[in-house]
């Protein structure tokens, strides 16, 4: 079932409801003279006024967008919201003139409460119902993001409230012949059924407040921020590479309009930057189902190199490669240690001077105390194998696969030039992993692929 068949039907079931609560009060009010019960009859009469607006708000808030309403008509929702809080303000109004001129009228027909057994029935009926309603509309209007629902919901929310103090109201007027008259009780219990109603009235102003102040903010466009945080932590944590700089979120009922800029290398070619703005579109739509992000990229600034990256533009000039890169500020001053990738098969004589060409460079760039370097077989290198390629290779690798303990391979590729060979097994995806552990988790298991296979290629495995 879709949001707006959910909407329907949960406005429609409101309606009938407060429609036979509307009823019920009215005729019970008439018959006991309470006015806390008159009152909760004139606030179920509005409720279902609003309740059978908020029907036809839904309805129409359905509608997809047009030429003329580029973003929907979920705004009708925020309006009929706001014509509910209005109609409930007339409601305490109404009830906070009634209950002073009772409170300050002399007669005793006044404060005169006929209280009988369908009193408590229909206030109990009417708090079973309320309790009900409010549960789901809530529910509901939390599920479809309906400002409309959620103003029902809060009005038989409120009705919960105000039917308890009602039943106590006509409670204390049911026992108020039991206590003395002229005492301090039995003057309370007599205008419990008042006072009750006073408490309705200012709980109603203080709805009033809430659901104003929310239909006012979604009109004027003011986000609670619950979409927007959500865009900025995936963008922190999936998309750290391009960072955010300006972020816009509109709100629609149960849809969001999202604009953002993000920075992007300038050397970026124009298809990689679309496929990186449907990346992160498709990343946005599945945390927020429906949204319609537009994504604007702004070239970055050229930034100055840091220590790292110089360090490794120095390297690439003497044409070497450079990894396991450490800078340290320490009491003993600047260190800077790299591992120097160098031809496995080449002699150190004939790699000395540029070796100490590199340190030099280092140091006077860096200002840097001490400079050290380990070197290393360069890794880029594929080795020739004398051993041909078994015919069942694959199975082998599958095989192995399944004695180490890996995860079984998603793809096997063998790659060949002459006797040079090697292998990319990949396999599925560990998200729970960071960098760290993915890089542990890699090594392992290459080094036991490499005890299990013949050494007939170089062996690399990595992710999907």
């Amino acid at each position: 079932m879709d949001a707006d068949t959910k909407k329907a039907i949960a406005a429609g079931s409101s309606v009938l409801w407060s429609a036979l609560l509307t009823v019920m009060k009215f005729i019970v009010g008439i018959v006991t003279g309470s006015l806390g019960i008159l009152s909760e009859a004139l606030h179920s009469a509005l409720d279902m006024l609003a309740a059978l607006g908020t029907y036809f708000a839904v309805k129409l808030a359905a509608r997809p967008a047009d030429a003329e309403h580029p973003y929907g008509h979920g705004r009708v929702e925020s309006l009929t919201a706001l014509a509910e809080t209005l109609l409930l303000l007339i409601t305490a109004g109404w009830v906070i003139m009634e209950a002073i001129e009772r409170l300050t009228s002399d007669s005793a027909e006044a404060l005169h409460v006929e209280t009988n057994v369908w009193a408590f029935v229909v206030i109990i009926v009417s708090l079973v119902v309320d309790i009900n309603r409010a549960a789901m509309l809530k529910r509901v209007a939390k599920e479809t993001k309906s400002d409309a629902l959620e103003a029902d919901a809060a009005h038989f929310a409120s009705d919960i409230w105000s039917s308890a103090a009602v039943l106590l109201g006509i409670s204390g007027a049911a026992v108020a012949h039991m206590t003395l008259e002229g005492s301090w009780l039995n003057w309370l219990l007599l205008r419990a059924d008042v006072l009750a109603s006073l408490a309705v009235a200012v709980l109603i102003l203080h709805i009033c407040w809430e659901l104003g102040c929310k239909s006012i903010n979604n009109l004027m466009d003011k986000t609670d921020g619950e979409s927007a945080r959500t865009v900025r932590r995936l963008m922190a944590e999936r998309m750290p590479a391009y960072p955010l700089q300006t972020l816009r979120v509109r709100e629609v009922g149960n849809k969001a309009y999202i604009e953002m800029v993000v920075a992007v290398p300038r050397e970026l070619h124009v298809d990689t930057a679309h496929d990186i703005s449907e990346a992160i579109e498709e990343l946005i739509s599945a945390a927020l189902p429906g949204a319609e992000t537009a994504v604007h990229m702004h070239p970055k600034d050229a930034e100055p190199d840091s220590h790292e990256m110089l360090v490794r533009r120095i390297a690439l000039t003497h044409r070497f490669g450079v990894h396991g890169l450490v800078l340290m500020q320490s009491e003993q001053g600047y260190t800077v240690f790299a591992d120097l990738e160098l031809p496995g098969n080449a002699s150190l004589d004939s790699w000395h001077i540029a070796i100490q060409a590199f340190r030099k460079e280092v140091s006077l760039r860096l200002n840097a105390d001490r400079v050290m370097v380990h070197v290393e077989p360069d890794l880029r290198e594929i080795p020739a194998y004398a051993t041909p390629v078994p015919d069942d290779w694959e199975q082998l690798v599958r095989q192995a696969m399944i004695t180490s303990g890996a995860p079984l391979p998603t793809g096997i590729s063998l790659y060949t030039a002459g006797n040079r060979r090697f292998c990319i097994i990949t396999i599925p995806q560990e998200c729970c992993l960071n960098v760290q552990e993915s890089h542990e988790r890699l090594t392992a298991i290459n080094r036991k692929l490499r005890s299990e296979l013949p050494a007939v290629a170089r062996i690399i495995v990595v992710y999907e």
